[in-house]
């Protein structure tokens, strides 16, 4: 049986030895090699003064191949999964952000009827009274005026329960928004003085440190000009009258 050889013997990178035909046995059974799977020349061993019985390196060389491709396909799986949860978590964090900036913002009373869903047609609105109530004289009395404006509105086929369920949501939409509105402020209070109770707990903390600080200097200040005073006076004492 001739022994197979091996992948740089193959490549030409090293020659067929009968000794390590000898002193290597092959299985008959082992897979072939796989010529186009070929590392990469900076995996292919430095040959040139080695002993060709040393497989160490050879084998060291090829598993650091395998394995970092391995890697190199986690990594790249890795990466494929994160790309696709970058949108996800972007709109998530945008939504935040619009919904604080709503929060915050001065709306109309045209965005209020809007972001309700109200109807826009002024002849199925509770404002169509107003129409027909500007076009009565201003000196008829109120129950003429609710009469006539009342008797239009049955001429012109315009359903009263409509406008009052139009009138109702309408209250109804501002109301949540003055609520809703009064809530955040409210939120914003409650921030705003816990801080500042903070802050204020800061500045007598910092008033403190100074305090303690100054009778500190003092002490110390104290001590140095006493001590300095006294060598000045034993100075005096032993120094030679003129």
């Amino acid at each position: 049986m001739v022994p197979k050889k091996s992948i740089f013997e193959r490549m030409g990178l090293i020659e067929h030895s009968q000794k390590e035909k000898d002193d290597v046995n092959i299985d008959e059974n082992s897979e072939e090699l796989n010529l186009d799977h070929v590392p990469e020349p900076a995996y292919v061993p430095d040959l040139t003064h080695m002993d060709l019985e040393d497989k160490s390196q050879v084998v060291v060389s090829t598993e650091k191949y395998d394995q970092e491709m391995k890697f190199s396909s986690l990594d790249d799986d890795v990466q494929k999964v994160n790309v696709e949860d970058i949108p996800k978590n972007i709109s998530d964090k945008l939504d935040l952000i619009i919904g604080a900036y709503e929060k915050n913002k001065m709306l109309t009373i045209d965005e209020i009827y809007r972001n309700a869903h109200l109807e826009s047609e002024v002849k199925k609105t509770i404002f169509m009274t107003d129409i027909y109530l500007k076009a009565i004289p201003e000196n008829l009395p109120v129950d003429i005026k609710r009469e006539t404006v009342l008797n239009i509105m049955n001429v012109s086929n315009i359903s009263l329960d409509e406008l009052l369920n139009d009138a109702y949501k309408r209250i109804d939409s501002l109301n949540t928004v003055l609520e809703e509105t009064v809530a955040t402020t409210q939120d914003v209070f409650n921030r705003n003085e816990a801080t500042i109770r903070e802050l204020e707990k800061r500045i007598e903390d910092l008033r403190e440190i100074n305090k303690n600080r100054k009778k500190f200097q003092e002490d110390q200040n104290t001590m140095i000009e006493y001590e300095i005073q006294k060598i000045i006076n034993l100075v005096e004492f032993v120094k030679p009258k003129k």
